[in-house]
Order: structure tokens, then C-alpha cells, then sequence
């Protein structure tokens, strides 16, 4: 009985173990057929690349206040409700450099 209840506990343990790492890799490994084919794999990591691209545009200036940056952060939650996040990037850069040539030729 006791040999048994080890055994058990063990088998529990390790299956816990397992399920320990999240990473996409490893889920997939765990579901077996469910995970995305290559096509789909191939777009949620440009869109994933494309929120990175989002962050970087919006906090690339630590040490001064810069009202674009802002007013791009600002608005990127509303965006990313409605757009894909590669969509957002665009728009986000394109209206940066708009604001940037705007404020460089009221100077």
C-alpha cells in the first residue's frame, strides 16, 4: 500500500513538474495535435514582434518628456482594441513622423 501511494504521488509530482513551463513550445509539445500550423505560428509572432516594435516607439525617450511619445502611448491601448498590432505600429509611426515633422517646422 504504501509502494503504491509512492508511486502515485510521484506520478502527480512529475506530472505537475511538466506542466510547470508555459512557453508556446511546450504547451504544444503537451496538446499533441491542437498546436497552430505553421501559417498561423508564422503571424502571431510578427504581430508579436509588431507590440515590441509598439513599446519601443512609445518609450524610447527615458530621461526628457516628449509630448509625442505620450500622446502615442496614450492612444495605443484604443488602437490595439480595434487593430491588429502590426496595423497599430504602422499607424503609430506614420503619426509620429507626421507630429515630429510638424513640430520641427514650428521651431
Amino acid at each position: 500500500m504504501k509502494k503504491t501511494l509512492l508511486t502515485l504521488a510521484l506520478s502527480l509530482t512529475a506530472l505537475t513538474a511538466q506542466a510547470t513551463d508555459y512557453s508556446y513550445a511546450e504547451i504544444a509539445k503537451r496538446s499533441g495535435d491542437q498546436k497552430l500550423d505553421k501559417k498561423t505560428l508564422q503571424n502571431v509572432t510578427m504581430q508579436a514582434e509588431c507590440l515590441v516594435g509598439i513599446k519601443k516607439l512609445n518609450f524610447k525617450r527615458k530621461d526628457n518628456f516628449d509630448p509625442i511619445s505620450e500622446w502615442s502611448s496614450f492612444r495605443t491601448r484604443s488602437l490595439l482594441e480595434q487593430y491588429s498590432p502590426c496595423e497599430t505600429l504602422v499607424m503609430l509611426e506614420i503619426a509620429q513622423k507626421r507630429l515630429r515633422e510638424e513640430q520641427a517646422n514650428n521651431r
